[in-house]
């Protein structure tokens, strides 16, 4: 069995995606995957990538030493890195005898030069002469320079805020780029990325119109792209963190104005859910959507339309109201429930 294979088998045999791993061993996933391919012409150069693998390889509980020399024997070195481990054989020079006129004239050259280092350090050590200024009348003293205030250090840069990106795409298996960053293929669960106040991001799969999208990521988000077949609609990006938004499509036409346009309010969740303590919870829509899959920190509030299936694995800490009615716990403390509203 090749290296690839391998490693492949053991990511499979684990549970674990490209996409996990990449986070976990800071390794881009398209390299994890020509790793598992063989593809090494989509590699760095050599000795990055056997640190790849053999790191890859750590990870996955994996000797790396077979799959090393599997490696080497695929990628053999070129000749001259085989020359360098080698190592250049030093040529073997013969003793020759010194004349005695090469000894004498090294000798005149230290004793000249000793002799001139002395005279230098000898001057150097020599204190100057003392000359004594008349005295002027009516000197007057030069103020006092006052000193210069200290320059203040500059604060140190805050560490990044990480926040999570949910993204699901109809249909699925679609490929996702932030700032044209590979996080692999939908769907793709609460990915970490840097907080930044806007973002481009991009779903893309053959046959389907592709979708192109600036979003905020100051918090974490949970979105849809919907990216109808080729020449039959735009695509659109929906919002699952705020139930019954509106989908935004791409690229996104600016609505004439309305002049005697009157303000909506969005209307009330039908399901309101309350964190009382954490509790991992999944909240699915009809058909089997993920509208949430988290563990919210305790006193969140999230609201859901009605007709969805939640699971709590903390019953206890989960109050769920319907219709603005009295909310109720859905079970016991470390109970693992799921019902329907």
């Amino acid at each position: 069995m090749s290296f690839g294979s391998t490693l492949k088998q053991a990511r499979e045999a684990l549970g674990l995606s490209t996409q996990e791993l990449s986070v976990r061993t800071k390794i881009r996933g398209d390299y994890l995957r020509a790793l598992e391919e063989g593809n090494t012409a989509l590699l760095p150069e050599r000795t990055f990538a056997r640190s790849y693998l053999q790191r890859y390889a750590r990870e996955l509980n994996l000797d790396p030493t077979p799959l090393i020399a599997d490696f080497d024997r695929s990628v053999p070195p070129t000749p001259e890195v085989a020359q360098s481990l080698r190592g250049v054989p030093t040529p073997n020079r013969s003793a020759s005898g010194v004349s005695p006129a090469v000894i004498a004239g090294a000798l005149t050259a230290v004793i000249v030069l000793g002799a001139g280092g002395y005279y230098a350090y000898s001057t150097y050590l020599r204190p100057p002469p003392v000359v004594v200024a008349p005295p002027t009348p009516a000197a007057v003293a030069a103020p006092a320079t006052p000193a210069p205030a200290p320059v203040p250090a500059p604060a140190p840069t805050p560490a990044p805020t990480t926040v999570r990106l949910t993204v699901r795409s109809v249909p699925s298996g679609a490929r996702v780029y932030l700032d044209n960053r590979d996080l692999g293929t939908t769907p793709l669960n609460a990915f970490p990325v840097d907080q930044r106040d806007q973002a481009e991001l991009r779903v893309e799969l053959g046959g389907r119109q592709p979708l192109k999208q600036s979003i905020s990521l100051t918090a974490g988000r949970y979105l849809r792209a919907t990216l109808p077949a080729t020449g039959t609609g735009r695509s659109s990006l929906t919002d699952l963190n705020r139930p019954g938004s509106a989908p935004t499509v791409t690229p996104a036409a600016a609505a004439p104005a309305t002049p005697a346009a009157s303000a909506t309010t969005a209307p009330r969740s039908a399901v309101s859910v309350t964190f009382a303590a954490p509790s991992w919870t999944r909240v699915t829509g009809p058909g089997g959507v993920i509208l949430y899959q988290g563990t919210p920190p305790a006193g969140s509030v999230k609201g859901f339309p009605k007709g969805v299936t939640i699971r709590a694995g903390n019953a206890g800490g989960v109050r769920v109201s319907v219709n603005g009615g009295a909310a109720q716990p859905m079970g016991q403390n470390g109970q693992v429930v799921t019902r329907s509203y």
